[in-house]
Order: structure tokens, then C-alpha cells, then sequence
């Protein structure tokens, strides 16, 4: 018995310097290395957009991007803008601190682009005058021949602005001469008075004619400066008060998101004039074109462009009637284009296409008028529309 005892603690114990030996011969295994990252899409991952890369890779040296729009690169934390809608495929290949054969060099990830117009129709909007009324039309942009389609009739006689909100498929005209500003429906149905010059407390609106749609606010202009409104025409103020000090009289306006500056047209006529921005605050008013007397105007912001329609004025910048453009900072101003012997209110840009409208007036509330397409640079111009009476108008990708 004492025999087996001593066999049996003899066994454990070799057995226990052997799994010792193991361990200590053994030591802390290699870490291996793993291709791993995080993505952070921008502007809700729609086209155009950046999306930020972070690098979590494990035990890696160097790093290859290929984002599958044919760019690569090699930096840790890439960022990659991606222009056009699509699915791509992502893929990190790391190379290691240790050749493992439990090595995972490559991670690979399908991202999806959005288009931001999926499930939009490209629109151009425009507003005319006739002998005793005036309307809103739609044309849907395509590459064929135009279509012109009518709003619903109502009682505006002069609508010199017009500002789609695709946010909302709602088209606000504001009309000169009654004093008013309208609502529609993105297909020209439901008309809604919104603002009223004779509805007691809604005085405010004015004499409006430029007006654009920010947020859940509506900006025109009238004489005095900018003023704003909800959605819905509730709660109208004054937003920036010139009084009688330039802009007196903001006639077209446009903002822009990027600089967070609006950008407008004075009128000449009956006031000083000019080509203005001025931030959403109403700070740093510049005066970018002094004196001239601008109806129309239309800014491209991916270019750099802005567009102009202008009557001459002796001693400004404009000696010459017709279509203008410059840079938006007023610079390397040149005319591209002719309008007719009737001020044009209106002026839009086809993104799409790389074409710009203008309105081209004979008589005042004659179907003798035309709208005008031509290249960006004014060359290639054409009759696009004709036999009506176009005044304001904007191009917008909008669900209908």
C-alpha cells in the first residue's frame, strides 16, 4: 500500500513540473491583427456628402483605403466625400506587426449613398400677369418640350415672387398689387390666402415681392426692408428694418446656407439701388454693386456665380440694359443676355441640365412673352416658352 502511495505521488508530481515547463516555455501568446473601423456619415448620409472614417484596427502598421468610388488612401482616419448617389463598397486592408496565421487583415463594408431628390420631380415655377389677373404656372423639367400647367385660379393680380419649400411641398407667391401672399399645394391646388394687406393685424405684408422659404419661416421683401412670417402667415414682423437707409426696397432675394447671408436686388426706381448681402442677423450689409437698378436675380452657389437682370444707369456699373453676370463678390460683372422692353422679374437655374431661365417681356400683361434658356455662360439661347407673360420664377426639386 505505502508502495502504491509513493508510484501515485511520484506521477502527480512529474506531472506537475511538466505542465510548470509548458507554461513557462509557452510565455503570453502573440496578439494577432484585426482590420476594423467605424464610419460617421454627414448631411444624413445624401449625396453630396463626407463620411469620416476611424480607424480601430488592432497590431496594424500601415493602412489602404479603397472606398469604392475609385479613390484610395493611406491615412489612419480618411475622410472621403462622395458626389453622386450609389452603393459602395469599403474596404481596409492593414498590413501586421506579426505574421499569425489567426491574422484578420481586411474589413469590408457596403455603404449606401442617398440620392436627396429620390422620389422628387424637377420643377420649374413661374408666375404671370395678365390684362385683368394674374397666376402661377408649373413646367416639369425634362429634356423634351415644355408643358406649361396653370395653378388654381385666384384673386392675385401682380405676383412678382415666388418661393417653393420642398420641405413642406408647399409654393408661396407673394402679389404686388393686392397686397397678399398665397399658398399652394406643390401641384398648383389649394390656394390659401396666407397674409392679407386688408385683414386687420395683417397689414404688415405689404407691397411684398421677393421671397424665399428658411426653415419654418417665410422672408419677402417690401419697402422698409425684410420682413418674415411663420409657415402658416401667423406671427408676421419686421425682420430687418431699413426704413428709408438702403435696401429700401429689397425687389428679389436669395439665401445661402453656407455663409449664412441673404443676397438681394434694390429697387432703383423709386430708391438708391444696388446689389446687397447682408447676414441672417441683419449684420455686415455690404454693398457688393452700388447703383444698380437689378429687378431680377439668381445666384448659382456650387459656382460661385451670381445673375443678373439690370436696367442701365448712367455712372454705375451697368450702362447697357440686359442679363448680367459675376462673381458673387461683384467682380468680372459682363453681360451674357437681352431682355425685352419690360423689366424681368425672374430668373432661375436648371442644376440639372447646366441652364439658366429669364423672363423676356414685351408689354406688361401681354401674352407676348417668352421665357429665355440658354447655357451658364448665356451662350445657346433659345425661346423655351413662349406666348405668355412670365414674372418671377425658381427651379426646385420638389414632391409633387
Amino acid at each position: 500500500m505505502k508502495k502504491n502511495l509513493f508510484y501515485i505521488i511520484l506521477v502527480l508530481t512529474t506531472f506537475s513540473i511538466l505542465s510548470s515547463c509548458r507554461k513557462m516555455e509557452m510565455g503570453t501568446p502573440t496578439a494577432s491583427a484585426v482590420a476594423d473601423f467605424s464610419m460617421e456619415f454627414q448631411n444624413q448620409s445624401y449625396a453630396p456628402c463626407d463620411v469620416v472614417f476611424t480607424n480601430l484596427s488592432l497590431n496594424a502598421s500601415t493602412y489602404l483605403w479603397d472606398f469604392g468610388n475609385g479613390q484610395t488612401s493611406t491615412e489612419a482616419n480618411p475622410t472621403m466625400h462622395y458626389d453622386t448617389a450609389g452603393v459602395y463598397t469599403v474596404t481596409l486592408t492593414i498590413t501586421p506587426l506579426n505574421e499569425l496565421h489567426y491574422n484578420s487583415l481586411v474589413k469590408t463594408v457596403v455603404i449606401n449613398i442617398k440620392d436627396p431628390n429620390a422620389g422628387l420631380t424637377q420643377v420649374l415655377y413661374f408666375t404671370s400677369r395678365g390684362a385683368t389677373f394674374g397666376n402661377a404656372h408649373m413646367v416639369i423639367l425634362t429634356d423634351g418640350v415644355p408643358l406649361v400647367q396653370d395653378f388654381e385660379a385666384t384673386d392675385m393680380e401682380r405676383p412678382y415672387g415666388i418661393a417653393a419649400d420642398p420641405a413642406h411641398s408647399k409654393v408661396y407667391v407673394t402679389d404686388y398689387s393686392i397686397g397678399a401672399i398665397y399658398r399652394f399645394d406643390a401641384d398648383g391646388k389649394n390656394p390659401l390666402k396666407i397674409l392679407d394687406i386688408n385683414v386687420p393685424g395683417q397689414e404688415i405684408v405689404g407691397d411684398p415681392e421677393g421671397i424665399f422659404v428658411l426653415g419654418d419661416k417665410i422672408y419677402w421683401g417690401r419697402t422698409g426692408g425684410i420682413y418674415r412670417a411663420n409657415l402658416d402667415g401667423s406671427s408676421a414682423e419686421v425682420f430687418i428694418n431699413t426704413g428709408t437707409t438702403m435696401p429700401e426696397f429689397p425687389l428679389d432675394m436669395q439665401y445661402d446656407s453656407v455663409s449664412g447671408k441673404i443676397y438681394l436686388v434694390n429697387d432703383k426706381t423709386d430708391y438708391s439701388g444696388g446689389y446687397f448681402s447682408v447676414n441672417l442677423d441683419g449684420s455686415g450689409l455690404t454693398n457688393i454693386i452700388p447703383d444698380i437698378d437689378g429687378t431680377a436675380m439668381e445666384i448659382d452657389f456650387a459656382t460661385g456665380k451670381t445673375y443678373l437682370a439690370v436696367y442701365a444707369v448712367a455712372g454705375s456699373a451697368v450702362t447697357e440694359n440686359g442679363i448680367y453676370m459675376c462673381n458673387i463678390d461683384g467682380s468680372a460683372l459682363a453681360k451674357i443676355g437681352d431682355f425685352g422692353s419690360k423689366a424681368t422679374w425672374g430668373m432661375a437655374i436648371d442644376k440639372q441640365r447646366a441652364k439658366l431661365f429669364w423672363a423676356y417681356k414685351i408689354s406688361n400683361s401681354g401674352k407676348d412673352g417668352k421665357i429665355v434658356r440658354a447655357n451658364l455662360d448665356g451662350s445657346g439661347q433659345e425661346d423655351w416658352v413662349t406666348g405668355v407673360s412670365p414674372h418671377a420664377m425658381q427651379a426646385v426639386w420638389i414632391k409633387l
